[in-house]
């Protein structure tokens, strides 16, 4: 199994120098929001691209963030009452790959430096496939297979061409890239 991020490490999530090489409104300004499509950052951690989504897009839900560790969920939910007085985000625990939502529910998912975590990524990204209205977009935002000064070692981060492969494999058609980082891939798959 991948090595996955460690809760006790929150506070790299949270580094203020983040914004300098991962600013969510980078991709946020990709992402088209229609009235009521909704919102599901696969992945979540303490809400780093989920908090910034939701202040920005927050009439276009419903909103949620899911996370395969109960852990990051918790600190997720704290930082949601401390944000807003309120969890106004549904909080979603993924157990063996599966999202707690119906068909074609949501129309904007953001899966941001945990494709190279996936176990599966086939199985995940079929059933993000499922989860997607029609003409709704997947963003999958991961690190770059090469050396750069913060993330996981070049060796566990996954080949450009190995996301397209299994996107493709997971129904998804229409594929782009967009270079808008300079450590970081962005792929959006559209259903």
């Amino acid at each position: 199994m991948p090595h996955l991020f460690d809760p006790k490490n929150i506070e790299r999530l949270e580094d203020p120098e983040r914004t300098d090489f991962q600013n969510p409104s980078v991709v946020l300004d990709l992402m088209a929001f229609n009235l009521g499509g909704g919102f599901l950052d696969f992945g979540s951690g303490s809400g780093y691209f989920t908090f910034p989504a939701y202040d920005r897009f927050s009439d276009h839900g419903p909103f949620y963030a899911a996370d395969i560790q109960t852990e990051m969920i918790q600190i997720f939910k704290k930082k949601s009452l401390e944000k807003y007085g309120k969890e106004p985000i549904s909080p979603l625990v993924i157990q063996d790959h599966k999202i707690p939502l119906p068909e074609m529910a949501i129309e904007n998912v953001l899966m941001v430096n945990v494709f190279h975590e996936l176990d599966n990524p086939k199985s995940v990204l079929a059933e993000i496939f499922r989860i997607l209205k029609a003409g709704g977009s997947l963003f999958v935002v991961d690190w770059k297979k090469e050396k750069t000064p913060k993330g996981p070692p070049p060796e566990e981060r996954a080949d450009e061409v190995d996301i397209y492969d299994d996107l493709l494999s997971a129904g998804f058609m229409k594929i782009r890239s967009w270079d808008v980082y300079s450590w970081h891939i962005v792929v959006q798959a559209i259903r």
